[in-house]
């Protein structure tokens, strides 16, 4: 396999809370899929997940953007659900060649997420 891209990203928790409270199911239908809203809704501080997946699509947006793809990606064209092992899994509803992992850490604050594209 070969590196095509690499990407980060670092997100405020408080950023996504203020979103989400402000904009509701607006925000959340234009950033994630009904899977990952349903997976975070699930869990007792949905923000900190939400802001997982939001640093998450960011990095994987950042590493397909320096493989050379050149179009707009919707946020919610990035789905990241986790396997049976609870690691995140991505799925690109996108046309490109290859294949991204991602890793998100979060804490009460603080979520980051490093992705690399590989063909």
């Amino acid at each position: 396999m070969t590196v095509k891209g690499i990407g980060t990203d670092i997100v405020e928790v408080s950023r996504i809370k203020r979103l989400r409270e402000t904009y509701g199911s607006r925000f959340l239908g234009k950033v994630y899929t009904k899977g990952e809203i349903a997976y975070c809704e699930s869990k007792e501080h949905p923000e900190v997940h939400l802001a997982g997946r939001f640093a998450a699509k960011e990095a994987i947006a950042k590493a397909v953007y320096l493989s050379g793809y050149d179009q707009v990606i919707p946020l919610s064209d990035i789905e990241i659900l986790n396997d049976t092992e609870g690691r995140p899994q991505v799925s690109l509803l996108i046309n490109i060649k290859g294949s991204c992992m991602v890793s998100i850490s979060h804490e009460h604050s603080m979520a980051v997420a490093f992705a690399v594209l590989e063909s």
